[in-house]
């Protein structure tokens, strides 16, 4: 596998022109569990300024989706939420997901970044996430550390064996 040097790689503001390129995306990196396009959409109109592509020369090779949302209270996988609840209080990575070639580049440390300028932005106090594919050493070198109890286990089983919730101060 060839790996993408830093420098070759930028992120940029996602639209909904976007979709398929993320759709297309997410079938390689979450195989076992694909979102509808119609949820991948209703995180980038509910959120935009949390939304980023990844590009390199030009083509896209990964995305984030992120927004504010509730502690504790992960949205459950393939679903359409509608809006931002009143009563949101983090700032919620919905998915970080890379092509394979991508990885190890740096290009998602390199967002992370910033994703934590714009929730604190925004007034929020913390990130949250649920970790899955053996991405929980990724995490915790961005700061984020597993927050798992009985309630959010079984919340989380739809995500696979190996999830985690995850959050990270921002203080």
């Amino acid at each position: 596998m060839t790996v993408i040097p830093m420098q070759k790689f930028r992120w940029r503001e996602a639209s909904l022109p976007d979709l398929v390129s993320v759709s297309e995306i997410q079938l390689v990196v979450h195989e076992a569990f694909p979102e509808d396009e119609d949820v991948l959409a209703d995180r980038l109109e509910m959120s935009p300024e949390g939304c980023f592509m990844l590009e390199v020369g030009g083509i896209a090779q990964g995305y984030v989706l992120s927004h504010p949302w509730i502690r504790r209270a992960p949205p459950s996988l393939n679903a359409v939420l509608g809006e931002i609840p009143a009563t949101a209080d983090t700032w919620y990575i919905h998915d970080l997901a890379l092509l394979p070639e991508t990885r190890g580049s740096g290009a998602g440390g390199n967002v992370v970044p910033l994703l934590a300028e714009i929730a604190r932005s925004e007034g929020y106090h913390s990130m949250s996430l649920v970790s899955v594919n053996g991405s929980r050493g990724f995490w915790e070198r961005q700061g984020f550390s597993v927050r798992m109890d009985e309630q959010l286990a079984s919340k989380l089983a739809s995500y696979g064996e190996d999830a985690l919730y995850m959050e990270r101060s921002l203080a």
